[in-house]
């Protein structure tokens, strides 16, 4: 249910200053554009529409393609997250893998950035678990486990692509903000990249 204008400007008048600010530092990017407007107002009237405008622009931006090839770059050259190695660049897929207990079954997505021999053995793993625990469930167990192995099969095509992967792409789309952080120290990115893989 949408809010209205009237009732959008009555809560952020009650935030506390350190709630709109986490809010503008979190999530101006979701917000509809007439709410994101009157967060703004109510930004400047207590005298942090400053404070706040580079966090909301930062969610705002929209990488240009050179950017995102940037990015992906910076990423593909530094050692594996998981086995450190520098033998091949860098790429990302998605993991499908699905559990069924009878009545219940969990279909799980995960994304990984490493490299190319390590997302074989993510994929490959997947689809073994898919395989094992993930039939036991009617009828959506069968269904699924036959859905993930296509998937898994389908996603490992570019682990070993010249070119960064659609995941690896969208990946940078979506975390530009720790990215820019980070771009600039080849030891910060690379403990970004593992931080992903323990989170």
């Amino acid at each position: 249910m949408a809010y209205s204008e009237t009732a959008l400007k009555e809560n952020y008048c009650k935030f506390s200053d350190e709630k709109l600010m986490r809010l503008a530092a979190e999530d101006a990017a979701r917000l509809r554009p007439e709410a994101l407007v009157l967060l703004q107002e109510e930004l400047a009237e207590r005298g942090l529409a400053e404070a706040a405008h580079k966090e909301i622009a930062a969610q705002l931006r929209v990488l240009s393609e050179a950017e995102i090839e940037e990015y992906c770059a910076l990423i593909r050259a530094v050692p594996c997250p998981i086995c450190y190695s520098v033998a091949e660049p860098l790429n990302a897929t998605v993991t499908s893998k699905v559990s069924s207990f009878i009545v219940v079954t969990t279909w799980k997505e995960e994304l990984a950035i490493a490299c190319p021999s390590c997302l074989d053995k993510l994929s490959e793993s997947a689809t073994s678990h898919s395989i094992i625990a993930g039939w036991w469930g009617m009828p959506w167990g069968i269904i699924r486990t036959v859905k993930a192995i296509r998937f898994n099969k389908k996603m490992a095509k570019d682990h070993h692509a010249p070119s960064p992967s659609v995941p690896l792409k969208a990946f940078v789309v979506d975390n530009a903000r720790s990215l820019d952080q980070v771009k600039d120290n080849r030891n910060q990115l690379h403990a970004f990249l593992i931080g992903l893989r323990l989170s």
